[in-house]
């Protein structure tokens, strides 16, 4: 890959659409929060045991994927992504793709839309989650995990038809010689059940038996019991949990697509020469997540407090062959 120029990723596309502050913070001036947020931090984990099941064959997938979760893993988020990873088993493991390749990185020129002529400030760059074959076409596979409605035909798969994200990986995969017809976008939703707590002493009530009523506890439930109780939960209705859809991409949409990823970086360009990096208040809590960079933002916080926030080598450490 050529390091030449700084990379576009949809990452940072997102963050750039979002603030251009945020973008400022994590990718050029390259800092990263110490802990990632709960729902990063599971969607990571569950990333690689998805990845592992891919690269797997047969029976032993399924083993492959769940030695993938960490040790040190919070353990009842190790236990929600054990359940998910079994179900997702269950429910696609008789799929046949043959599998081309996993984690496919790729740098590509940025295209201006309207003279055809390669960018002279950006590449777009990325990793493909999957690409296979089924039935004979050549497939680019994107892996989801959300805690969102993933009902066929709501307003989440509506959305899939202005991601810009498919759209680059699209054209990263054409470039890198694959023959690309369509997108199986794949999608798991997260059981939104927690663990119980034990009943706190003074709630307690207790039949003439002396044990408690049915919705109370002694004790905390177990990681193996929520393990136990999302499998039941999943089992009762795998179809609530796991999604495909196929995405295709007309020129028409690519086009339009690639002319947002060009005005962004039109955008990010402009902000960079003239240093001003405008921040967006509306931006700050979104899906009930406070932006990581919100102290600094504030002036609470300094990017320098190395209990906060880490320095990085490159701007897309999640890129191996990259370094911009």
């Amino acid at each position: 890959m050529s390091e030449q120029l700084p990379l576009l990723t949809a990452s940072r596309l997102k963050d750039a659409r979002a603030c251009q502050r945020k973008h400022r913070y994590r990718y050029i001036d390259r800092f990263a929060p110490v802990e990632d947020a709960s729902p990063l931090r599971f969607g990571t984990m569950f990333h690689h045991a998805l990845e592992a099941w891919w690269m797997g064959q047969g029976d032993q997938r399924l083993h492959d994927a769940i030695w993938t979760l960490p040790l040190n893993a919070d353990p009842f988020e190790a236990a929600m992504a054990r359940a998910l990873i079994t179900g997702y088993d269950a429910r696609w493991g008789d799929q046949a793709y043959r599998v081309i390749a996993v984690e496919q990185e790729f740098c590509v020129p940025l295209v201006n839309p309207e003279t055809g002529a390669a960018s002279r400030s950006w590449q777009l760059g990325g990793k493909i989650d999957a690409i296979v074959e089924g039935d004979g076409r050549t497939i680019l596979v994107e892996h989801k995990t959300t805690s969102s409605d993933i009902t066929m035909g709501g307003e989440y798969w509506k959305r899939l038809r202005m991601d810009g994200q498919i759209s680059i990986y699209f054209q990263g995969a054409r470039a890198a010689g694959y023959d690309i017809t369509e997108c199986l976008y794949d999608v798991i939703r997260k059981p939104a059940l927690k663990p119980y707590k034990a009943t706190a002493p003074e709630d307690r009530k207790y039949k003439k038996d002396g044990t408690l009523y049915a919705n109370q506890r002694e004790h905390d439930e177990t990681s193996e019991e929520y393990f136990a109780r999302l499998c039941e939960t999943i089992i009762e209705d795998p179809s609530k949990f796991y999604g495909r859809g196929t995405v295709v991409r007309l020129e028409a949409e690519m086009e339009e697509a690639m002319a947002d990823v060009w005005m962004i970086g039109q955008q990010i360009r402009s902000a960079m020469t003239a240093d001003r990096f405008p921040r967006n208040p509306d931006s700050c809590v979104q899906f009930n997540r406070t932006c990581a960079y919100f102290e600094v933002c504030c002036n609470e916080a300094s990017l320098d407090d190395a209990r906060l926030y880490r320095k990085l080598e490159t701007s897309h450490p999640e890129l191996a062959k990259v370094s911009s």
